[in-house]
């Protein structure tokens, strides 16, 4: 009796292939249930792909917070399509060092300073790891691949246009074109030019293996409308990288596709280069809609070149065509390439400014000219990376949490700036999640860099995918950039990347990056051509594995969404009660804060405005309860942000009003240590101290004052020592002033005094004291003819001078 395969072997061939392919079909394990989730996750993560660069690139609160929502809600349609599907969780080890990330910012919660922003950067990073798993799941097909590549392009070309017509006037959109720069909806110049010339490359990836024209002419109009607005960025790190990229993806490409890859990159490139130079003059003149019909003549261009490139080179494949003739055009193809490359040399590497001059805008030249690694930028930023390994050598296990950096960074720099990002996103990463979400972060690029040449080493150059190898290359222009700059911080560009890298690594288990056990050994398998769903293992998994996956995923789902939705929920509270503060009504107000405050306990400006609503109440109605409630609230917003001055200095005011003097000093004793190098924090300790002083010299307490006083005489020379250059402030001199004429130093007080009232800032309350001064020197009449001329611009100088002028002095 012959066994199967001997049967099978007496069959016709086609019979044989057809018969082994259903055979094959019926040992695939039968789904749970016959419903297809796909779509449902796939049309939330081409969403939010697409929509999240036009919400100012995800950066604040009001936009991340509902599309973190909808991502939570999509992965939990990725997470039982799976499970229907039976498919087994195989952890890869790019998944590993994703999940790694994920762990290293829950662990920094232990260590945060400021919780409100570390529970973010948390809720964030998991929102990362949800698109990475549905974009590996999603990309089971060159189809699924393009697809998605395809939304992000789009995306990419709709930021650019905003922006085009914000710089043209057509289109009025908030802050996207600023001071001559386009920064588009990511309101940032500098991400707005990697972002579009990641998604350039994502585009020349498309445009290569594209078989019909029209699809290729759609992709040379958007990379030249992109290329248009990377010059209008006047980024030059975006100058620099996009190029340097641009080489490296045509050179990983398949020998028989770079050529063609590099007129598809020159085309638009040309076409925007070489005629973007009155568009750039328009935007500065006074009818910057003239920019528009200047657009088209680029956009016609790069069309009409990209066509007449696509027939000439099927008809330079007829067999009929003389080889002298495709040597001659090819030649002139080459001419053409490098008249574009050195146009872009000229402004770019700014070796030929004159030259240049007479082809690309001015304006760019210029901007060209300084790139330098002795630009003042470029020093600024090696400055932050300086500054923030003092703070890991503080904090160099599990890091300070998100938002770290804002909250501690003054306290380290030598000399003052104001910066909340590191403009490193590694550091940012390293102070933030300490050495271990540092090496997490180091090994997401490792093993991406594995996986993307595990997909080429096992993949035959003819079916490599263009689209896969320029998405690699734009993942890596988005890391390298980030080194540099705070791309990475706009949760939009986050979300790109980690799309990214999931997108290759679904890629690469379904191109012989990996393979699977059946029953004749491993299986390498490609990447199917058609986006059909990727073909089932030959083994399932268990209904235990099955039930944990469903039970994790749902809770890591829900730990998204419904913190999420409460935070989005308590920014709208907070919303209406800082309304109705502003409109004077304080019930309505306490009614939203308090909602505000049950919904998002992390946030301490909940917390400032209930105590400084409270804060009124004890005082309008001598209420003693309400006091206690205004303290407790201002306590927690301490807890919550103790380096966030915006919340000290309302504490500030909110002590005083409740008369807590010794609290209001040290909590405006805490802005200054957190931010010890600027100096209008020593102006506003100075008058917080005179004040405490005048409130314990009318309760007689004089040691205390004494102690206040000698804090506030001493604040001039920490001021010099930290800044180590000369010359006092005026508001710093008029402390001087009242800390002597409350001490008893009259002569003093009187220099000081006249010296503050020659600036206009403290010219008022310089002469208020200059009339206590000589009340107490006796001069009455001189005295009161002061506060009467001081009395004409505010009326309340005069009671203000009665109760300074019966305060006993030190001396007494």
């Amino acid at each position: 009796m012959h066994s199967r395969v001997n049967q099978l072997a007496i069959l016709p061939e086609s019979f044989r292939e057809k018969y082994t392919v259903k055979t094959a079909l019926k040992t695939k394990p039968a789904p749970l249930l016959y419903l297809n989730l796909r779509p449902f996750f796939l049309a939330g993560l081409f969403v939010v792909l697409f929509v999240s660069p036009f919400m100012r690139g995800l950066f604040f609160p009001v936009e991340l917070l509902p599309v973190q929502a909808g991502i939570g809600v999509a992965f939990i349609f990725c997470v039982y399509d799976q499970i229907l599907r039976r498919e087994a969780l195989r952890l890869q080890t790019l998944d590993l060092a994703v999940l790694g990330m994920v762990i290293a910012y829950a662990v920094s919660l232990l260590t945060a300073v400021h919780p409100r922003p570390a529970v973010g950067e948390l809720l964030e990073m998991t929102a990362a790891l949800m698109v990475y798993w549905m974009a590996a799941r999603a990309c089971t097909g060159r189809a699924a691949l393009d697809g998605m590549l395809a939304v992000i392009f789009a995306a990419a070309v709709g930021v650019a246009l905003i922006g085009f017509l914000a710089a043209a006037q057509v289109f009025p959109f908030p802050g996207a074109y600023v001071n001559g720069v386009i920064t588009s909806t990511l309101q940032y110049k500098n991400a707005l030019a990697v972002y579009l010339g990641a998604a350039s490359l994502i585009g020349l990836g498309l445009s290569v293996k594209a078989e019909h024209l029209w699809p290729k002419l759609l992709l040379a109009a958007g990379n030249a409308l992109c290329i248009v607005v990377i010059l209008g960025t006047m980024s030059r790190g975006g100058w620099l990288l996009y190029p340097l990229a641009a080489a490296a993806c045509v050179a990983l490409l398949p020998g028989s596709l770079r050529w063609r890859a590099v007129y598809h990159l020159v085309i638009p490139a040309g076409a925007a280069l070489i005629l973007s130079r009155p568009i750039f003059a328009a935007f500065g003149g006074d009818e910057p809609a003239l920019a528009l019909p200047y657009l088209g003549s680029v956009l016609l261009s790069a069309v009409m070149l990209q066509g007449g490139y696509h027939y000439l080179a099927r008809w330079l494949n007829r067999p009929e065509v003389a080889e002298n003739t495709r040597r001659l055009v090819a030649a002139g193809g080459l001419v053409y390439c490098l008249f574009i490359g050195l146009i872009y040399l000229w402004y770019a590497g700014a070796a030929y400014p004159t030259a240049a001059a007479g082809i690309v805008p001015g304006k760019v030249v210029q901007q060209a000219a300084k790139i330098s690694g002795a630009e003042p930028s470029f020093q600024a930023r090696l400055e932050y990376s300086r500054d923030a390994l003092k703070i890991v050598r503080d904090h160099p296990l599990s890091g300070a949490g998100g938002g770290g950096w804002n909250a501690l960074y003054h306290q380290y720099q030598d000399k003052e700036y104001f910066t909340t990002e590191v403009h490193n996103h590694f550091m940012q990463v390293w102070v933030e999640t300490g050495t271990l979400g540092f090496l997490a972060f180091l090994s997401v690029w490792v093993f991406f860099a594995l996986t993307f040449l595990r997909v080429r080493r096992h993949t035959p150059p003819g079916d490599q995918p263009a689209s896969l190898t320029a998405l690699a290359v734009a993942i890596f222009l988005l890391g390298v950039h980030s080194a540099f700059d705070f791309d990475l911080s706009l949760p939009a560009l986050g979300f790109l990347l980690y799309a990214g890298m999931g997108a290759v690594r679904g890629a690469a288990m379904n191109m012989g990056g990996y393979g699977y056990q059946s029953p004749e050994g491993p299986v390498k398998r490609k990447l199917p051509a058609k986006d059909e769903a990727a073909p089932a293992l030959p083994h399932s998994a268990s209904p235990g594995s099955l039930a944990l996956l469903a039970v994790v995923g749902t809770v890591l789902a829900l730990a998204l969404i419904v913190p999420s939705c409460r935070f989005y929920q308590g920014g709208v509270e907070g919303a209406k009660g800082a309304r109705a503060i502003l409109a004077g009504d304080l019930d309505k107000a306490r009614t939203h804060l308090e909602q505000a405050r049950r919904l998002d306990p992390f946030t301490a400006s909940y917390a400032v405005d209930l105590a400084q609503v409270y804060a009124v109440g004890a005082v309008s109605k001598r209420d003693a309860n309400e006091r206690d409630l205004a303290l407790a609230e201002a306590r927690a917003a301490a807890r919550l942000a103790p380096y966030d001055p915006q919340v000290s200095g309302a504490l500030v005011n909110v002590y005083g009003l409740v008369n807590e003097h010794e609290l209001a000093v040290s909590e405006a004793r805490c802005i200054l240590e957190a931010n010890p190098v600027f100096e209008p924090n020593y102006v506003m300790f100075g008058r917080v101290l005179i004040g405490a002083v005048v409130n314990s010299l009318r309760d007689r307490q004089f040691d205390r004052a004494a102690a206040y006083l000698g804090e506030a005489e001493r604040l001039p020379s920490r001021l010099e020592a930290r800044r180590k250059s000369a010359g006092t402030p005026a508001g710093l001199v008029l402390v001087l002033g009242q800390a002597a004429c409350l001490r008893g130093d009259l002569a003093f007080a009187q220099e000081q005094l006249a010296i503050a009232a020659k600036d206009p800032e403290t010219a008022q309350e310089a002469g208020l004291w200059q009339a206590v001064v000589l009340a107490r020197l006796g001069e009455e009449t001189k005295a009161r003819q002061l506060v009467t001329e001081l009395s004409r611009k505010d009326p309340a100088v005069r009671q203000v001078y009665e109760e300074l002028r019966g305060l006993p002095t030190m001396r007494q």
